[in-house]
């Protein structure tokens, strides 16, 4: 589900609608903080994890950066700095790099998640070149990908300490209720608050007070949404479980769908109605899927 929204998302820069745009705003809200969650559950520190992460990662970000470049000639001059300035949606390999290979110092913090959640909204105070290596975004997420590495034993610390309201948490009342609370603020955040806030992409350009307190809310629901709808999985197969497995593919692979679908068909979406603008897309992210699916067989 995250890499469709994912998709989805970065499709909708190329439209005009309110109703599109709003529900893109919605969407950044969580579908990244899915991401970061499920690869910090995935994690592990052990001595051959560096060299692991090098090669599964930064390997593919270098020669997938080189492939873009070219890439992108025809279409333009890409950015001479392009490794330092991650193009398009390949910052998120950068950041994952960054956290994955900072994990061992951060494990031995005593509050990692606490700490790395005041790091996140107090990095925005510094004041930097654009969106130099993603850092803003990797400090933004790193509370989200601790959340997941830390996932399992939190959860069975919570349930032994607080065993009674666990009881109350396994009511389906009581999650509906606070599933009720936490996607309406978020629609309220998606409604009024700009994109580039919610993004956590740049450092702060508003009031200091206020920019700290929305970034902090939008990390805090972030990891809320993740835990809901973690809360309902099931391990059971679905249409979506083919999306899942394939997700990093379909994530490096579709930037260059996105900046296809910019350059040749920027203007006729903009001609069309919501509708078929919905319709568009989703069509484009089943070819995306099934040009992977194509791939792999």
């Amino acid at each position: 589900m995250a890499i469709f929204l994912i998709v989805f998302g970065h499709m909708a820069f190329t439209t005009k609608f309110l109703s599109v745009n709003f529900f893109h705003n919605f969407v950044f809200i969580f579908h990244l903080a899915i991401f970061f969650f499920v690869a910090g559950y995935f994690s592990k520190i052990d001595l051959k994890q560096p060299i692991k992460i090098f090669k599964r990662i930064m390997i593919p970000y270098v020669v997938v950066t080189i492939v873009f470049w070219i890439f992108y000639l025809p279409f333009g001059k890409p950015s001479a700095a392009i490794f330092i300035y991650p193009t398009y949606a390949l910052w998120f390999l950068l950041a994952l790099f960054f956290m994955k290979m900072a994990l061992p110092i951060l494990d031995r913090l005593k509050y990692p998640i606490l700490i790395s959640f005041i790091i996140a909204i107090f990095f925005g105070f510094i004041k930097y070149p654009g969106d130099i290596l993603g850092l803003s975004r990797t400090f933004s997420f790193l509370p989200v990908f601790l959340t997941g590495f830390y996932y399992n034993e939190y959860k069975v610390r919570f349930e032994e300490k607080y065993s009674q309201i666990n009881l109350y948490l396994k009511n389906n009342k009581i999650i509906f209720l606070i599933s009720l609370i936490v996607f309406s603020l978020s629609l309220l955040v998606a409604y009024y608050i700009p994109l580039r806030i919610i993004m956590m992409r740049l450092p702060y350009q508003d009031s200091y007070l206020i920019s700290l307190s929305l970034r902090a809310l939008i990390i805090v629901l972030g990891i809320m949404i993740t835990l809901i709808l973690n809360r309902f999985m099931t391990n059971n197969e679905c249409f979506l479980t083919k999306w899942g497995r394939n997700s990093m593919a379909i994530y490096i692979l579709h930037i260059f769908f996105i900046v296809l679908l910019k350059k040749f068909t920027k203007s006729f979406l903009y001609g069309q109605g919501e509708i078929c603008i919905i319709i568009y897309f989703y069509f484009k992210h089943f070819d995306c899927n099934y040009l992977i699916y194509g791939l792999d067989k």
